[in-house]
């Protein structure tokens, strides 16, 4: 029997104002086939930002409609699935109810991405599309801007590197929700809303003043009905405006009522309750950057699933560019807080040596190697503030800033190792952040690497140019090159040693071998 050369893949989101699904057939990244599309319209979002809960009958629907889904795949075979959810369920009271019946009936396990995960997934696809135009950001900035149901993302590309990023529970369907029927009809709506999206703009404005921004980029679901409103395709892939096309629309807009916008654009009226949140919006965006040309794209989060399913799996040039450019961020978040970046890609370094050798026996995969790589790069942060406590404010700094890509338990590993790295594990003393049972193997790992990599450099000096390790008869040693004299840092490994052994069951010894 011959063998396929393709495998069949599901990729379904369960979004605010939609569930869909896309079956594909793949090779790798450049030979993706859609063979089935599905697409029901819901009210997750409405019913999550109103009343904070999924109704039952809503959440019997959304079972009977995955049943469906899983019978289409059935059908095709499909050997491989992602199920993920957005905002309204990430934010519903009753998630894990909805979440236990979707398995009880379906047997699909839904994975609840958080905001910074929804965001790059959408980026991924957004970037993939941009190249394919020919619009990389190597040699200018760009401004991306994704607005969904609940929530806006902001990330700032210049030189093909992350140089900001921001996310904000704004979102059209939630900013609608945030106000009553009278309110949104009353004569000073627009100015009300005007001021509360300029207030919550304000910090972006600030980070954003000197930059260089050639393109604004925008996605997300409310860009069909601008698109619609501007008489353009709503089904290509990739839409160029002018900014004062932009500028004519948004003029047109704020001298109707809204009797008016449904006559006018020829809309229904529940769409047409979301055309001045999304116009006020974009004009607030769009007064950010003083941009010429706008770009639309029709990416949706469903594209990113399926990219970044396939592409790190059969790409591995493709794995290796998305780990630099989420590692860009990274580094410009340790710039923010002033960081020795010398210091921090030693420490990177030295930790990868140690995490290359180990990783394998020791259960720790590709996502964990960034996650040390982060812990690395971040883990002296709190210095920005405090010397003294400074691994308390580099864990506070570290659990306040948004990481492109990371979920909220990739965020809390990072900023529990690099608070360990400094400080006994369970010591319990006051102000220690609390730790996990589930997460406590994984962080004294990293803390182990990161804690003796650091004790590695400790003059900062950057004295270790070369480093071997090998792993033999219960111990791991660590051969470092060096032409100068590394008693200060064969002192602190020392010291530092016995945790890692603790966690590892390996005795670690540094010894200086002549260049």
């Amino acid at each position: 029997m011959k063998k396929k050369s393709y495998t069949t893949f599901a990729a379904i989101h369960l979004g605010s104002e939609m569930i869909s699904m896309q079956i594909v057939e793949y090779r790798n990244m450049n030979k993706v086939k859609v063979i089935e599309q599905c697409n029901h319209r819901v009210k997750l979002g409405e019913e999550t930002f109103k009343n904070k809960i999924i109704p039952f009958s809503m959440v019997s629907e959304i079972c009977e409609l995955l049943q469906g889904y899983k019978r289409l795949m059935t059908e095709y075979g499909v050997e491989e699935c992602s199920v993920q959810a957005t905002t309204a369920v990430r934010e519903a009271l009753n998630q894990v109810f909805l979440l236990d019946q979707i398995y009880i009936k379906t047997g699909l396990k839904v994975k609840v991405v958080d905001m910074p995960q929804e965001i790059y997934t959408k980026y991924t696809a957004i970037r993939q599309t941009l190249r394919s135009e020919g619009v990389t950001g190597k040699e200018y900035g760009m401004l991306l801007m994704d607005i969904s149901s609940g929530g806006l993302g902001i990330t700032f590309v210049d030189d093909e590197k992350i140089k900001y990023q921001q996310n904000f529970h704004v979102g059209i369907i939630r900013i609608k929700e945030s106000f009553n029927r009278n309110q949104r009809n009353g004569t000073q709506f627009n100015r009300a809303l005007t001021e509360f999206l300029a207030s919550t703009m304000g910090p972006v404005r600030e980070a954003l003043k000197d930059a260089n921004i050639r393109y604004l980029i925008l996605s997300g679901t409310e860009t069909e009905l601008l698109l619609q409103m501007l008489g353009m395709d709503i089904q290509a892939k990739v839409t160029r405006i002018k900014a004062e096309e932009f500028m004519e629309l948004f003029n047109k807009v704020h001298k109707l009522n809204l009797p008016q916008i449904i006559k006018v654009f020829n809309i229904k009226e529940s769409v047409a309750e979301l055309v001045l949140p999304t116009i006020l919006l974009y004009e607030q965006l769009l007064a950010l950057v003083p941009t010429k040309e706008i770009i639309i794209t029709a990416d949706r989060f469903i594209d990113g699933i399926q990219l970044l399913h396939i592409g790190p799996k059969t790409d591995k040039e493709y794995a290796a560019e998305l780990e630099k450019e989420q590692l860009s961020l990274i580094h410009n978040i340790g710039e923010h807080y002033n960081y020795d970046a010398k210091h921090a890609r030693q420490v990177e370094r030295l930790a990868l040596a140690m995490f290359d050798k180990l990783s394998k026996s020791h259960g720790m995969d590709s996502h964990c190697r960034t996650l040390v790589q982060a812990t690395a790069l971040l883990h002296d942060i709190g210095k920005y503030i405090s010397m003294r406590s400074h691994s308390l404010y580099t864990y506070k700094l570290i659990m306040s800033t948004d990481i492109l890509g990371f979920s909220d338990d990739d965020k809390k590993i990072v900023a529990l190792a690099s608070y360990y790295h400094a400080n006994q594990l369970f010591e319990n003393k006051a102000g220690s952040p609390e730790i996990e049972k589930e997460l406590t193997p994984l962080v004294a790992k990293i803390a182990a690497l990161v804690r003796l990599a650091d004790a590695m450099d400790r003059s900062y000096q950057q004295k270790i140019k070369l480093c071997k390790v090998s792993v033999k008869d219960g111990t791991m040693r660590i051969e470092a090159k060096s032409k100068v004299d590394l008693t200060l840092e064969e002192w602190t490994f020392d010291g530092k040693a016995v945790f890692f052994e603790e966690v590892y069951g390996l005795k670690a010894i540094l010894e200086r071998v002549s260049e």
